[in-house]
């Protein structure tokens, strides 16, 4: 059977240095300016304590299994393992709540992305993608539109002059045979530091050559740059430097004669500019040699003709492909050379508000998970795990010397009840605060703010602060 004055000798021991530790308290021993520890003096029972409240010291075990017996022992092991068991438990909850916190924050984070990427694209989508266009239709064109059936409910053509006619497809037209076309155009005059410009839509196959002529200058010095661009885009590129010859397809210097040409690869708009970079006008000729390769109109499944009608509409079917195609008179009608068309998307509406709403939804429940983990933590309002052991039952014998200790402890805490009230930081003020969400109080609302100014981390659990909030005693 054990000793008891053992147990009385460790007792008293024990009771000694929390009567130390009280005075440490009292005298402001074992703190720091930033709120930490003092390693050599925030300790409450050293290592020659043999009543150890904060687990059993690994350095006394060969002394306690000479001082009990085997079923003693064997309780003694038990709680040990039991103890350090709950301590890793501890641990690694508090780092499972940490992990599942940052998850939360990073699905929101996504979705928040998600949202301005889905409203952006829709933006697009609405106003350029599939927005108004304003044509300008010459002779010998022939331009396919294709209508997305998931973001398009119908194309609407407006004419504004008789003769284009529109065809409709469910399979995208096959291209025809070439038609040519020459024209020559002279005495045009660029201003200094100007430009002219002709535009041609041409599908892929086309094929295209200027040949430009200068007309005699007193000065024999002036020179003319030509160039071939690809759409609006590329004219705005080619407009900033007009001398680059890499922001074009085919550029040339001319001085008297010179001659570009081109094979188109892609449908498109393509501008044949000549630009003036000299302090005097520049009047000059050009003769233009067009191949049109043009879309075949056979085996269309709807007409519209502006003759018969100045608005044309053509329904897209869900999940089925629309192709329109614009063509253009190949004669001169009434000296008409440019027919201008409006084309519009007719936008499918529930297609934009299920994906907003998947958006919103998948916003909505993130949030509301957020929510709902945040306010299942329950609040701590000690600083500090419990000291007691709780199978502090399995071995009566140190359950009695911890009574002896906890009586200590009562008065010693009664004493310093005061100064437990002040900020852990400055030690001056009251702990008139909180940290959301871990809970935790432990200094006033000045400090607590500079902290989560700081490292935004809760001193005690190194838990993400969200906010500091305010604690009014009554």
């Amino acid at each position: 059977m054990p000793d008891p004055s053992l147990f009385h000798l460790s007792a008293s021991a024990s009771a000694g240095n929390l009567g130390d530790r009280a005075r440490h308290r009292r005298s402001g021993m074992g703190r720091s300016i930033g709120g930490g520890y003092d390693p050599g003096a925030a300790s409450a029972c050293g290592p020659s304590s043999r009543s150890e409240l904060f687990g059993a010291d690994v350095n006394d075990l060969p002394r306690r299994r000479g001082s009990m017996d085997e079923a003693g022992r064997q309780s003694y092991y038990e709680s040990y393992w039991d103890r350090s068991y709950a301590s890793n438990q501890r641990s690694w909850s508090t780092e499972q709540d940490h992990r599942r916190r940052e998850g939360l924050q990073a699905g929101y984070g996504f979705f928040a992305a998600f949202a301005f990427l889905s409203f952006f694209l829709s933006m697009w989508m609405l106003f350029g993608l599939y927005g108004n266009q304003h044509l300008e239709m010459g002779m010998f064109y022939a331009r396919v539109v294709k209508a997305n059936s998931i973001f398009v409910k119908e194309v609407k053509i407006n004419f504004k002059e008789k003769g284009p006619v529109a065809y409709m497809f469910l399979n995208r037209p096959e291209l025809g045979p070439s038609v040519s076309d020459k024209k020559i155009v002279e005495d045009i005059v660029v201003d200094p530091r100007w430009h002219k410009r002709f535009t041609y839509w041409l599908n892929s196959g086309s094929y295209l050559e200027v040949s430009c002529s200068l007309k005699a200058s007193g000065t024999g010095t002036d020179s003319l740059i030509v160039a071939i661009v690809k759409g609006e885009d590329g004219f705005q590129d080619w407009k900033g430097d007009p001398s680059n010859p890499s922001l074009a397809l085919r550029w040339k210097r001319v001085h008297e004669k010179g001659v570009l040409s081109l094979k188109v690869e892609e449908d498109d708009d393509y501008c044949i500019v000549f630009g003036n970079l000299n302090n005097r006008k520049i009047t000059f000729s050009f003769m233009l040699d067009l191949r049109y390769v043009l879309y075949s109109k056979d085996n269309s499944d709807f007409v519209c003709s502006s003759q018969l009608t100045d608005v044309c509409e053509f329904p897209v079917a869900l999940g089925q492909s629309t192709y329109v195609l614009l063509t253009s008179p190949v004669v001169d009608m009434q000296g008409v050379k440019i027919w201008y068309t409006k084309l519009s998307y007719i936008p499918r509406w529930i297609t934009y508000i299920f994906f907003w709403g998947l958006v919103a939804v998948g916003l909505l429940f993130t949030r509301a998970f957020e929510l709902r983990h945040v306010r299942s933590q329950v609040p701590l309002s000690q600083e500090h795990a419990p000291t007691v052991p709780e199978d502090a039952s399995h071995y009566p014998a140190q359950a009695s010397a911890y009574s002896l200790l906890q009586a200590d402890e009562t008065n010693s805490e009664k004493a310093s009840v005061h100064e437990n009230r002040h900020c852990t930081i400055c030690l001056d003020a009251p702990k008139d605060s909180f940290f959301d969400p871990c809970g935790h109080r432990c200094t006033c609302y000045s400090c607590g703010m500079r902290i989560r100014g700081d490292s935004n981390r809760c001193p005690i659990c190194r838990q993400t602060i969200r906010t500091v909030r305010r604690i009014y005693d009554a």
